[in-house]
């Protein structure tokens, strides 16, 4: 590489010459272009010398301490073989860790030579990598450091493990103070800048800025455009504030006009490209002014661009962060340059807009504090932007700090409620309802649409603050009214998708299932219709959940399908929650279709990967109801009960304010929980409660359940019977759960045909929606299912039973297997609470379980290959820690500590 001159020694005192002008065409790694005036950092190359010929280095300073200028110029002079042949990244959300491990294996595969190991990887600001990237930058210099070579250049410390490489030798962390810049540094800066060599300028400059070198730069600009530089050094040495402070208005003095014009209207961009810039300055030179604040080596940076074009409007501008700070007071202070930019700036708001280009206008139109002119897009494209979520902050930020020009403006309310209920701030968004619905337009002002009401009122249903039923039915009305007239009536058109997917969520709540059908598939199809990615998948989500409590769990699972193959259209829209709703809908389906799991499946709650809208109450319910299956699945009946009978932080989600059919699913979930333990006192209690409700089916469900529990098979028949003709509702199979409990018994009464017509019915009734759950053998006096299941396969050809029988060979009834394992309630009450729960040797707890499989000594002592004393002892010690002289209380106690 051609170097502009030697590097220094170490010994020799530090250079303050210049270096060269670097050609046109860039650095070859990537790096920064240096600028006109650049100060070598020699403390800085003798570390990096050294410290990059290991895996990782981390250079840590502050914005405006002058890393990546120290680190490019390093790469241009140093003679270090690392430094030669390295490669530059400029770090930022997009480099996630597929991307980042392409760059390093590709560095690791093509090393200088056997011994130089990888080639250098610079990270420029690194703390803006995702944190994945992080993780796997960390796993690589922990397990495979040799295959690693990488210089991390951050603002702050990243969480790399520091310990174990540092003491290896793997990873160096450098600190900001080796870029602190000497006293004759900071002097060739300040006479490039401030245009002076006056001592007591330079003196000054020097003891405020303390070595940083932003600092250095800003003050000696704002000292050289004074007309008395030494009166002006006078004075900063005099003040107590701080710098940044102090020369904001001399910074944008010792511009010209034309690069404040353009600083003015770029920088709260962060990035900007030079045709955006002639954009949104409307000034065709802007590229010439991007190129002359560039040289300044501070003011405006170059982007490293993968882009091999030549097109000059192509390259990318960063505006230095401590000059986006200067920029930004500017603005808050006004003049007429700050008025001519926020025109200009306006001006290209308003064409893009034209063009159907809304991405960042609001964020622009903030940014250059035109108020008005942010408050008309808020209200015209709120509700767009409210979905996309790209604009939240800012308009959050805008409500905070415009709260008047937001008060004059009902028009923007439902986009700013939007907002904040989308994000599941539901106090600030409740705030927006209240006001929206008790609004009284003026005579000279707009009445809100009709669209907009209905939405908010069903927002503040949800909430339990008005009858979900008054809500339902105001919207319905809407919805009608509002798809018979033109769409360009009123601006009620774009809210329409979003009313009928609220509309289609409440009537999920209320059980409505049919219409709730209907009101999410016109809501899919109207968010297509209007480009809105960012309701369709919450709609399909939600029209999931409507399929599976209609007992379509198939069709539920080719809907969540559905709804997660959609996320990567919705990229970057408000769809956080939706994607765990689905989740939940499709493992809820899955857990009852073939072919049943082989391992346990762990249960997320909320809160640790599962993330549900504060006011989605149907999501809340199923929860708990996965949650109980999950913890039944993992073998403790206890565990499901205790789930079931917690009660959710929600006024709305208790027993008695559950809607008909999510209650009677609690019910009948319970009851079954009830059977396995043998609780008649609850199947009794249960069964009245399903009995008040009108669920006339689910509670002979129940009664069959009871009468089985108690013996009476032909009772329980009758019971079984009596709930398969008169099923309420489709969620849990009460009918097919009764069929088969109804043929196991039929079979065990010796009536043999007619409990394959029963079982074949069951079958059929199973057949579209997958559900094998009936079939699991929840009866007690019946016969085995798998036994029956046999039965029916030798004279059908239905491959659904083909698929039941092989499913269910050679396993016991769901009865069986927990029988052994579950406290009754007898056992429960007798057992005396133990402050200390017992801890049993693995040997003590195999013998346990063979005693409740009713083995004898001499059976334990075969089974476990041990003589029967010792058998004996064993059970002694079981004994003893149990506090019990037989093996039924051993065996009580056991089933209600969760031994077994």
């Amino acid at each position: 590489m051609a170097r502009a001159h030697t590097r220094p020694r170490a010994d020799q005192p530090d250079p303050v010459e210049p270096a060269c002008a670097e050609p046109d065409a860039g650095p070859p790694h990537g790096g920064p272009r240096l600028p006109r005036v650049y100060v070598p950092r020699p403390r800085l190359w003798e570390r990096l010398d050294s410290a990059t010929a290991s895996a990782a280095t981390l250079l840590v300073a502050p914005v405006g301490a002058g890393k990546t200028l120290g680190v490019g110029g390093w790469l241009q002079h140093s003679r270090a073989p690392q430094a030669t042949r390295a490669t530059w990244i400029h770090a930022d959300g997009t480099w996630l860790p597929e991307r980042l491990e392409a760059v390093l294996d590709a560095a690791a595969s093509t090393p200088d030579d056997e011994a130089a190991g990888p080639r250098l990887v610079v990270i420029d600001d690194a703390h803006a990598l995702p944190a994945a990237s992080v993780r796997l930058v960390d796993e690589r210099l922990n397990e495979a450091p040799e295959r690693l070579r990488v210089l991390l250049i951050s603002r702050w410390d990243l969480p790399l493990t520091r310990l174990l490489p540092e003491l290896l030798g793997n990873l160096t962390v450098l600190r900001g103070d080796l870029l602190r810049m000497a006293d004759a540094q900071c002097a060739a800066l300040v006479a490039e800048h401030a245009r002076t060599t006056d001592p007591e300028v330079v003196r000054a400059v020097t003891t405020h800025a303390q070595g940083w070198c932003a600092v250095v730069v800003l003050a000696a600009r704002a000292v050289g455009a004074a007309p008395d530089p030494v009166a002006a050094a006078q004075r900063l040495a005099a003040g107590n504030t701080a710098i940044a402070d102090r020369v904001a208005n001399e910074v944008f003095a010792a511009l010209s006009p034309r690069q404040r014009h353009l600083l003015l209207c770029v920088a709260g961009e962060g990035v900007v490209s030079a045709r955006f810039a002639v954009h949104l300055t409307h000034d065709p030179r802007a590229t010439e002014t991007l190129v002359d604040l560039e040289n300044t080596g501070l003011l405006v940076s170059r982007v490293p661009s993968d882009d091999s074009s030549e097109d000059p409007l192509s390259t990318r501008y960063r505006i230095h962060p401590l000059l986006v700070e200067v920029i930004r007071r500017r603005l808050v202070a006004g003049g007429v340059d700050v008025s001519q930019a926020r025109a200009t700036v306006v001006r290209a708001v308003h064409l893009d807009l034209a063009r159907g280009v809304a991405d960042g206008a609001f964020n622009r139109l903030v940014g250059i504090n035109a108020q008005e002119e942010a408050a008309d897009l808020l209200a015209g494209e709120g509700v767009r932007m409210a979905l996309s979520g790209r604009g939240a902050p800012e308009v959050l930020e805008f409500v905070r700090n415009h709260p008047d020009t937001i008060d004059s403006r009902p028009d923007t309310w439902f986009a700013v409620a939007m907002d904040r209920w989308m994000s599941d701030d539901l106090e600030r968004a409740r705030h927006w309802i209240e006001r929206i619905i008790e609004h009284r337009p003026g005579e000279h002002e707009a009445a809100q649409p009709e669209e907009v009401r209905a939405c908010v009122r069903l927002w503040k249903a949800r909430l339990g603050l008005e009858p979900m039923y008054a809500a339902v039915g105001y919207a319905k009305r809407v919805v009608v009214a509002s798809r018979s007239k033109p769409s360009s009536d009123d601006g009620g058109a774009s809210v329409l998708p979003i009313l009928v997917s609220e509309l289609g969520i409440a009537q999920n709540w209320l059980g409505e299932l049919a219409e709730a059908e209907a009101s999410l598939s016109i809501a899919v199809g109207l968010a297509q219709a209007q480009g809105q990615p960012a309701l369709v998948v919450p709609a399909l989500s939600h029209l999931a959940f409507t399929q599976f409590m209609a007992g379509r769990e198939h069709t539920c699972a080719e809907v969540a399908t559905e709804a997660l193959s959609r996320l990567e259209s919705a990229d970057g829209y408000r769809t956080r929650h939706a994607p765990s709703r689905a989740a939940l809908a499709l493992l809820l389906s899955g857990l009852v279709d073939l072919p049943w799991p082989t391992e346990p499946i762990e249960s997320t709650g909320v809160g640790t990967g599962t993330t549900v809208h504060s006011a989605d109450l149907c999501m809340r319910f199923w929860l708990r109801v996965r949650d109980a299956r999950l913890a039944l699945t993992a073998g403790s009946v206890a565990d499901a009960e205790r789930v079931l009978a917690t009660p959710l932080e929600h006024p709305q989600l208790t027993e008695v304010h559950l809607p008909d059919h999510l209650r009677s699913a609690l019910l009948v979930e319970r009851s079954f929980l009830a059977a396995l333990s043998a609780d008649r006192y609850t199947l009794r209690e249960l069964e009245s409660q399903l009995t008040s409700m009108d669920a006339i089916g689910e509670a002979e469900l129940v009664a069959g359940l009871r009468a089985d529990l108690g013996g009476d098979r032909r009772a329980a028949v009758a019971a079984f019977e009596a709930a398969a003709a008169d099923v309420t509702y489709s969620q849990p199979p009460t009918r097919a759960l009764a069929l088969v409990c109804q043929a196991q018994l039929l079979d065990a009464l010796d009536q043999h045909d007619e409990a394959m017509e029963v079982l074949a019915e069951a079958a059929t009734a199973t057949e579209v929606r997958r559900n094998a759950v009936p079939f699991l053998g929840w009866c007690r006096q019946g016969t085995p299912v798998e036994t029956l299941l046999r039965r029916l396969d030798e004279v059908t050809m239905s491959p659904w039973v083909h698929e039941l029988a092989a499913a269910m060979l050679d396993r016991p009834d769901i009865t069986s297997v927990f029988a052994p394992m579950t406290a009754t309630p007898r056992e429960r009450d007798s057992a005396l609470p133990s402050v200390v729960r017992p801890l049993l040797s693995p040997r003590e707890r195999e013998v346990l379980a063979e005693l409740a499989r009713g083995s004898t000594y001499a059976d334990i002592a075969a089974a476990l290959f041990v003589s029967e004393n010792t058998v004996k002892t064993h059970v002694s010690s079981l004994y003893g820690k149990l506090a019990v002289s037989r093996r039924s209380e051993a065996l009580a106690v056991a089933r209600s500590q969760h031994l077994l």
